[in-house]
């Protein structure tokens, strides 16, 4: 049985291998493109040896539960297209989305895990961090929105809506599951009343627990809800791109839901 994944399952998968600093194979002082991810993702082992920038991401989808919320293909030319056919395609940045790169994408991808009015913030498989032309390994990357090599974004086939840049972008509610799945795990907006200083609550634990779990905050989480919370989702805010404006001190529905907080009872 397949997943219901959400944006910041990927994202976490994906910050785990680059923070492990996993390389590709290597002969003498020759990157060789032999990783583990060809041989563990389904469909993608006969290109062993190939570029593996997407095969990387399929990999993230696989582990998460469902391979097929990305286009089943190693090539990054071909991702583009399917993203199109499948009308989930965008110029605009979003939280989960697979950045394309080069004149037309075909060149590289990564996933983009934060971004602003200036810069994406991406997890990169088959990169580097040295300027070189040469991938070898996951990395973390920034990379200007601006840039030319900068071509599109495909936004997976995710549980959840998207917190995306793209102001006209309407998510597919076929794919939104709210009842069903691991998206039914997932604790429900409280509402913007709800944030007040001095609220006690085991769903304020369990969203200190996530806040700090994803580097918005460095306290230790309690039942209370205290200032370092609201500091906490204010980092967090900006981490999403900023959706909605300005932080307003509480979190709006959209970064709650990307922060994936599982219901406490």
């Amino acid at each position: 049985m397949v997943a219901a994944i959400a944006p910041q399952t990927l994202i976490e998968l994906g910050t785990q291998e680059a923070a492990i600093h996993y390389q590709e194979d290597k002969q003498g002082s020759t990157w060789t493109n032999i990783n583990k991810y060809a041989n563990e993702t389904p469909g993608m082992s006969p290109y062993q040896g190939q570029s593996w920038c997407v095969i990387g991401l399929l990999w993230l989808a696989h582990r998460a539960g469902d391979i097929t919320i990305m286009p089943q293909t190693p090539a990054c030319d071909v991702a583009v297209t399917t993203y199109q056919s499948w009308n989930r395609w965008s110029w605009y940045p979003a939280i989960g989305a697979q950045v394309m790169l080069g004149t037309s994408g075909q060149d590289h991808t990564g996933l983009v895990y934060r971004y602003d009015n200036a810069q994406i913030w991406t997890i990169e498989f088959n990169s580097n961090i040295n300027g070189s032309s040469e991938g070898d390994g996951v990395y973390l990357r920034v990379r200007n929105r601006s840039d030319a090599n900068v071509y599109g974004y495909g936004y997976p086939k995710y549980c959840s809506p998207m917190v995306t840049a793209d102001t006209s972008w309407v998510d597919d509610p076929s794919l939104i599951k709210t009842s069903s799945g691991t998206a039914a795990a997932y604790a429900p907006y409280p509402g913007p009343d709800w944030f007040k200083v001095g609220r006690t609550s085991p769903l304020v634990l369990a969203a200190a627990k996530r806040l700090v779990a994803v580097g918005a905050g460095s306290y230790t989480p309690s039942a209370d809800i205290g200032t370092a919370d609201l500091n906490a989702w204010g980092n967090w805010h900006v981490t999403c791109g900023s959706p909605g404006g300005a932080y307003a001190g509480y979190p709006n529905e959209t970064i709650w839901r990307a922060l994936q907080i599982p219901h406490s009872h």
